[in-house]
């Protein structure tokens, strides 16, 4: 750009030009030296015109302050310069395959020195230097500038001359350009020197410079920071993949800047903490290995109050990593302490021997725990509430691709485990010191989480783990609010069902830890779940934790309470609730009692169906929305958002439950499943049915629940040896078809309504048929065959009464039901149709 500037035709430009050449001092140098002087100072422009009003501009100041009569005008020096930039092209490009002889150079310049020539010795060294040495072109060797000690003296002594100050007016915007152009360059230097020097004075003034340029990088240039975190994490000797714990305790321990580069790692994580992006990962792979070494203090986060409430599930307790987590809400003063820290650190540096300040007194582990206690490592995650929004995401994600594996080597599957636990304790840590912002950070802490499942090596084990325990206590943090946001807790919940899928072993893992979480949420916070996803999550996994001997009877009381009270259970969380108890009902070995009661509930549960219906969907203690339950609960899919349409469906959803039950190995589960849809239905009666509601509850559950049962029926009568089974399952198939006909009867009105009443019927009558003839083998007659005939006589004598089965002219129920009768219970015929011929 300054080339093109330069070259530019504009009087302006020109003037410019000449001015800035004019800042150049030739005297005493040969042509080709000045001109790879002036070169180096910008690109040459591409644009002949250009090239030649700058090249005009260095001939006009070189001729006028040449020593020597060598030229006699400027347009010499300016022919001739021409020929020496076509010269270095000749010589050093790798396309021109014959260079040019020295002959041949002094031919071409003949007579360009008004009429004469150059001195043929002037032209020769010339010709020499450019052969030996191509100019360097500013930006197109890709190469730096050689530094020699000439070179060296040179720029010395260019620096001494310094021209007047001119005042300008300055934009501030350049400041920030400038001190990015050096600041590499600066970190770079001030480095090596620290490195390589052994005086403290200049060991002392290099910490400083590099503090000095921390401060200034925080402002927008987090680059520059991440470069200098780099740079320091480096000196502090605890990161060289290399060496092992002793030699880099060793290495730590007896060396002063080793110790003074770990203060200022933790110094500016501390006071400069919202400009670091990268800059995180090192921070956090020197924490865990100062971990390692056993030099952090007892606890990393202090609380600042002590907590003020005793439910908050331990969550003020000290975890096993030395982690107190914070129960309070945090202040948000947003006064960083700067001042102070950088006081501390500056106090450091200054001592008159810094390395007796680092050596006083103690044993040497003790001496070091001292320097790490400086650092103030703790501060750094109980003040992240001073962090901006977009500064968290940054740590968040070194901490959890820490946890992950990332980067880390460990050398037992015990150290493993700890560092992964000690990386969770500190994000907990953070999320619990800034839950007035959870929806803001917490996005991208879960999208972190998706990214390391994709990791190609990533072991589930022992992440998982830590991650279910943090996340728990992170939700209830988030439930314990009582203005508990649906959006936190869908966050949240999220995260939690990503981490368990990731390895499902771990339910069982930690099946005590995750029941009594979610029995404290059910407990404590149900009014503060607001989602559709946080309730099912929730009754999800009390379900499956609930499973074992060990978490049994609280998972199980949890939710009879739940179930039992009914004020927290609404349109939402409903399916979620009987899909939860039919998990209970259907574990082997389980308690009789508390199946009982389960089925009790669930029966009962109709008069909350029936509530929700009369009051319009306005569900006690919950104010969830009725698009919000709907949307994605594929039951309701059809509903319309129709008050009888989603009752029913919710309606056969239980009705579908207990029929499952009904197959249950245990007598008396099945029985008092069939005794609890019995009530169902009962109950059922205020729905107001219609009679597609009547068949498909039919269909779906009481014809589904006679097939499946006479199935199991005959499939037991075919092994040896199963009689009781047999018979077992033949009083609880008898149950069955006295409740196919007594909700037959209930809902006859509505049913002979419906216009596929007489497919329907023949359903009925099939079923009849198939339990009348049933077949059990070496087992001898069924008993269905004496109860049959007396249903079959209930529901056609109260179908004739009222006018349901009578004979029709263009009807033909009449005789279908005639002619069925006759293949079910030829004996009732005579009975039921006294009239009839044969």
């Amino acid at each position: 750009m300054i080339g093109d500037y330069l070259g530019s035709p504009d009087e302006l430009n020109l003037q410019v030009l000449k001015e800035f050449t004019e800042t150049f001092n030739f005297s005493g140098m040969i042509l080709d030296n000045a001109l790879r002087t002036y070169l180096e100072t910008f690109r040459l422009p591409g644009e002949s015109q250009k090239i030649q009003r700058i090249l005009e501009a260095f001939s006009e100041r070189f001729y006028d302050q040449q020593s020597s009569e060598i030229f006699v005008s400027k347009d010499a020096v300016f022919i001739l310069c021409y020929s020496l930039i076509m010269l270095n092209t000749d010589q050093h490009n790798p396309q021109v395959k014959k260079k040019m002889t020295e002959e041949e150079f002094i031919k071409n310049n003949r007579a360009i020195n008004g009429g004469k020539d150059l001195p043929r010795e002037y032209l020769s060294e010339l010709f020499q230097s450019i052969s030996n040495k191509a100019i360097s072109l500013f930006g197109q060797s890709g190469q730096p500038v050689e530094m020699n000690p000439s070179r060296w003296i040179e720029l010395i002594n260019r620096s001494r001359n310094s021209e007047p100050f001119i005042k300008c007016d300055f934009d501030h915007r350049l400041g920030r350009d400038m001190f990015a152009a050096i600041a590499g360059p600066t970190v770079a230097a001030l480095s090596a020197i620290f490195e390589h020097s052994d005086e403290d004075e200049i060991i002392n003034e290099c910490m400083q410079g590099l503090i000095s340029v921390a401060r200034i990088a925080q402002y927008g240039l987090q680059d520059t920071l991440d470069e200098l975190l780099a740079s320091f994490c480096k000196f502090t000797t605890l990161l060289n993949p290399y060496a092992s714990a002793e030699e880099t305790l060793y290495a730590f321990s007896n060396d002063l800047k080793a110790r003074m580069a770990t203060l200022a790692v933790f110094t500016i994580a501390n006071n400069f903490g919202h400009s670091i992006k990268g800059g995180w990962r090192n921070i956090v792979d020197c924490l865990l290995k100062l971990r390692r070494l056993k030099l952090l203090p007892q606890s990393v986060v202090e609380p600042e109050i002590a907590s003020t409430s005793s439910s908050d599930l331990q969550m003020h307790t000290r975890s096993d990593s030395g982690v107190i987590f914070p129960s309070y809400e945090s202040s948000f003063d947003s006064n960083c302490q700067t001042s102070s820290m950088m006081s501390r650190f500056s106090h450091f540096l200054s001592m008159e021997t810094a390395d007796d300040s680092l050596t006083l007194g103690g044993s040497e582990f003790e001496r070091n725990l001292k320097i790490i206690q400086q650092c103030r490592i703790g501060n750094i995650f109980s003040n992240s509430s001073k962090l901006p929004d977009d500064a968290l995401p940054n740590l968040g994600r070194s901490l959890i691709f820490a946890a992950a594996g990332k980067g880390q080597k460990f050398s037992t599957p015990i150290e493993e485990e700890e560092t992964v636990g000690f990386c969770w304790d500190l994000l907990i840590s953070i999320a619990l010191a800034n839950v007035h912002r959870f929806s803001t950070f917490w996005p991208y802490f879960h999208d972190y989480l998706l990214a390391v499942a994709q990791f190609p090596l990533f072991s589930p084990v022992p992440f998982v783990e830590k991650a279910m325990l943090g996340l728990f206590k992170i939700c209830l943090k988030v439930l314990s609010s009582y203005q508990s946001d649906k959006l936190l807790e869908e966050l949240i919940f999220k995260s939690i069902n990503l981490m368990w899928k990731l390895d499902k072993e771990i339910l069982d893992t930690c099946c005590e830890y995750i029941t009594q979480s979610v029995s404290k949420i059910l407990i404590e916070y149900p009014a503060n779940l607001q989602s559709q996803l946080g309730w099912k999550s929730v009754l999800q996994l009390l379900s499956i934790t609930g499973r074992h001997p060990e978490t049994y009877d609280q998972a199980v009381e949890t939710l009879i309470m739940l179930m039992s009270d009914g004020f927290h259970v609404s349109r939402s969380n409903y399916p979620f609730c009987i899909d939860c108890a039919f998990g209970f009902i259907a574990l082997k070995n389980s308690p009789l009692e508390k199946n009982l009661k389960l089925l009790d509930l669930l029966a009962d549960s109709v008069n909350l169906l029936i509530q929700w219906s009369k009051n319009g969907y306005s569900d006690p203690g919950n104010n969830l929305s009725i698009a919000s339950s709907t949307s994605s609960s594929s039951f309701e899919d059809n509903s319309k958002f129709n008050p009888s349409n989603f009752s029913m469906n919710l309606f056969i959803k239980l009705g579908e439950a207990l029929r499952r039950t009904s197959l249950a190995r245990r007598e008396e589960i099945r029985n008092h499943a069939i005794v609890a849809l019995q009530r169902s239905f009962t109950l059922a009666d205020e729905l107001d049915f219609t009679s597609v509601s009547c068949i498909n509850c039919f269909n779906l559950v009481i014809f589904a629940m006679v097939d499946d049962l006479h199935e199991k029926m005959v499939e037991y009568s075919r092994r040896d040896n199963l009689e009781r089974e047999v018979r077992s399952m033949e009083g609880t198939l008898k149950i069955a078809m006295e409740l196919l006909t007594d909700v037959f009867l209930q809902f006859l009105k509505p049913l002979t309504e419906n216009s596929g009443f007489r497919t329907f019927w023949l359903g009925v009558l099939r079923r009849m048929d198939t339990c009348m003839k049933a077949d059990l083998g070496g087992y001898g007659e069924t008993t269905l065959q004496e109860l049959i005939p007396d249903l079959l006589r209930k529901m056609i004598t109260i179908m004739k009464e009222k006018q349901i089965l009578v004979q029709k002219e263009g009807e033909d129920l009449w005789e279908i039901t005639y002619i069925q009768i006759q293949w079910i219970a030829p004996s009732l015929k005579d009975e039921l149709f006294p009239d009839e011929d044969l």
